[in-house]
């Protein structure tokens, strides 16, 4: 029995068609992360700067509490790389960056210990502020903030 070449093309169009739709394009990352574990946040930690040690970032965020994610922590289906080899062998990391977690109310509890640093540099700085500042010429105080996590700002 002789094939037809276009019935042989529109099947293989047609599974190309389902198989494309099964999984979206997209841009490669560096840092792709896999989800983070429930109960936990996590972050990579630069071990290498400009491709030169930084032994002080690793030990000072290894003492705020951030700890190594494990590979067997990570699900089958997302493929994370390991480091194969020199002090951080064996952990998930890339190009300098290991990936590290903290349980999420030891993250609260930094990040509020960071706030009442903030906030208490405010408060110095106002009072600054209002200590050298004169009767008929008083100093504009407009204190804003916002942050962005890179791209453009819309």
């Amino acid at each position: 029995m002789k094939k037809d070449k276009n019935t042989s093309l529109k099947n293989e169009r047609e599974t190309r068609d389902e198989s494309s739709r099964i999984k979206e394009w997209k841009p490669p990352s560096l840092l792709e992360a896999p989800p983070a574990r429930p109960g936990y946040k996590q972050r990579w930690i630069a071990t290498k700067i400009l491709g030169v040690d930084n032994p002080t970032n690793w030990a000072k965020r290894r003492r705020e509490g951030w700890e190594p994610r494990k590979p067997e922590t990570i699900p089958g289906d997302f493929h994370a790389p390991t480091i194969n080899h020199g002090t951080y062998q064996g952990y998930v990391g890339i190009e300098g960056m290991v990936l590290c977690e903290m349980p999420e109310d030891m993250v609260t509890q930094r990040n509020e210990y960071y706030q009442q640093k903030t906030d208490s540099q405010m408060t110095a700085v106002k009072n600054d502020l209002n200590r050298i500042e004169q009767p008929g010429n008083p100093i504009q105080r407009d204190h804003k903030s916002s942050v962005t996590r890179g791209g453009i700002k819309e």
